[in-house]
């Protein structure tokens, strides 16, 4: 009986961990001037980790790292509530802070007391060659120069998601 358990349990992660690969996106987007690449390689089945590229208003590009505090099943859930906002509020509102004042407002009941998300997201509009980053409690993102030199950290805007409380980004 524990064995049959067990295997179960496998087989329930391993289905988690699909339908999470998924939901990363299967090709860096090609963008002249730039390169852009994103990888998560998880500790265990499923979890919160996720990175993403969204289509944003005026031919701008979303670029978001982010992750679910605990590990497993739940945090991917979570994830994958954050994921099914993210991509229609960036192609609505296109702006950072606004995409996460929302983003916190439409979360906050999910997330509870115990869970938060750390999320970084950027805004890169190739025609006029600016980055407006907004962040979560996520660790600074870095902007590297062609040289593989640092040439800025995009340090916190703001506390995790589901720590923010009402205020805005």
């Amino acid at each position: 009986r524990v064995e049959r358990e067990l295997q179960k349990s496998r087989e329930e992660f391993a289905a988690a961990r699909e339908i999470q690969e998924r939901l990363f996106p299967k090709a860096s987007p090609d963008l002249p001037g730039y390169e852009i690449a994103g990888v998560s390689e998880p500790a265990i089945a499923a979890g919160g980790d996720y990175f993403d590229y969204l289509a944003m208003p005026g031919g701008a590009l979303g670029l978001v790292a982010a992750d679910v505090s605990g590990h497993g099943v739940g945090p991917a859930l979570l994830m994958a509530e954050a994921r099914a906002y993210l991509r229609p509020l960036a192609r609505r509102l296109g702006d950072p802070a606004a995409i996460l004042t929302e983003l916190q407002d439409l979360l906050a009941e999910d997330l509870g007391q115990e869970r938060y998300i750390t999320l970084v997201l950027a805004r890169l509009d190739p025609e006029t060659r600016t980055l407006t980053v907004a962040n979560a409690g996520h660790p600074a993102a870095q902007v590297l120069s062609a040289d593989g030199r640092l040439k800025t950290a995009l340090k916190r805007t703001g506390k995790a998601l589901g720590r923010q409380g009402a205020a805005p980004f």
